[in-house]
């Protein structure tokens, strides 16, 4: 099966700026070097604890934020070269669903708008079509046509994030990146959202990019995992071989916090020392290495390849 989305080497610099004349003095690498590819149909993951990178490397996928540096492909096609209108098209391939429905849906439009202005955008359909298929897609994903009257904040958070959804969903897109979408929402309605993406990539074909902190999450619903720490992709592998036995020590440090209601397996905490440091002046060698348990002399030295112990799996740290 051929990747449908392929990211190599991709990195986000946000330029840090002091003095009198506002001079750049140096750069905030809030994604360094971060390598992956999804299937066509398939999850992958993005996960780390708050302040990693994960939705700042989201975000630069779609060109929400320029790449300093790396590459993007879609369906073969280096969106990195895209400018205007070949950029615009390729837009209504790839959509995104952010984390706080409300502050993502305009409060002074009704959401039947809402869902039409895509359409309407991309030149895709107007009037009477339009609104068929508006009120087909409410019905998708889970609400009655009849809502599209109603605004934003007449809605709970389950259904602003089905609403986000949606819309997302108008252009019929090839892929859909999900920033933390249920991370907002009651562990209820979690569940009923979750369930809800899972049917819509079977009945759709999408493919998806699904950025999380929340481990169980993301067990439920991916396919492959990569876990994210300061900027880098410190570990890739299939979610099974990934929960089955962690390789690189802040996987297993991420892991051991996951609650488990059997006994046996439950895992000893790993309570990690000191504090995530500053992607403005990140460690030399290993970046987690401040912070490791498992820290070698050759970790403070020199930063560890992508090694493969195993087929289909990566880790970059120097104990393999």
């Amino acid at each position: 099966m051929s990747a449908l989305l392929e990211v190599e080497g991709l990195q986000k610099h946000f330029p840090v700026r002091s003095g009198v004349f506002n001079r750049i003095t140096g750069a905030i690498r809030v994604v360094e070097g971060v390598s992956f590819s999804v299937d066509k149909g398939k999850t992958f993951a993005l996960v780390g604890e708050s302040g990693c990178g994960k939705t700042t490397a989201g975000r630069t996928i779609l060109r929400l934020h320029e790449p300093t540096g790396g590459s993007v492909r879609l369906a073969g096609v280096d969106l990195a070269a895209l400018e205007g209108e070949g950029l615009r098209t390729a837009r209504r391939d790839m959509q995104m669903v952010f984390q706080n429905p409300f502050g993502s849906l305009n409060p002074r439009m009704k959401v039947g708008k809402l869902l039409e202005e895509p359409l309407v955008v991309h030149g895709i359909a107007s009037g009477k079509r339009a609104q068929e298929m508006v009120d087909a897609m409410m019905e998708k994903v889970g609400l009655a046509a009849e809502f599209g009257r109603r605004y934003p904040h007449q809605f709970s958070g389950g259904q602003r994030q089905r609403i986000a959804i949606a819309r997302a969903l108008m252009c019929s897109p090839k892929l859909v990146i999900a920033d933390e979408p249920v991370s907002a929402l009651d562990v209820s309605i979690q569940s009923q959202i979750l369930n809800l993406l899972v049917d819509l990539r079977t009945e759709l074909g999408l493919t998806y990019v699904f950025i999380s902190h929340d481990l169980n999450v993301v067990r439920r619903i991916s396919d492959a995992i990569g876990v994210m720490y300061l900027g880098r992709l410190v570990e890739r592998a299939e979610t099974g071989a990934l929960y089955e036995r962690p390789l690189h020590p802040y996987s297993e440090a991420l892991l051991s916090a996951v609650p488990s209601l059997e006994p046996s397996k439950r895992k000893e905490r790993i309570i990690l020392s000191g504090d995530v440091p500053n992607p403005a002046s990140p460690p030399p060698g290993c970046v987690f290495h401040p912070r490791c348990p498992k820290a070698m002399e050759v970790c403070r030295r020199s930063v560890p390849p992508d090694k493969e112990p195993s087929p289909g799996r990566l880790v970059a740290c120097h104990l393999y």
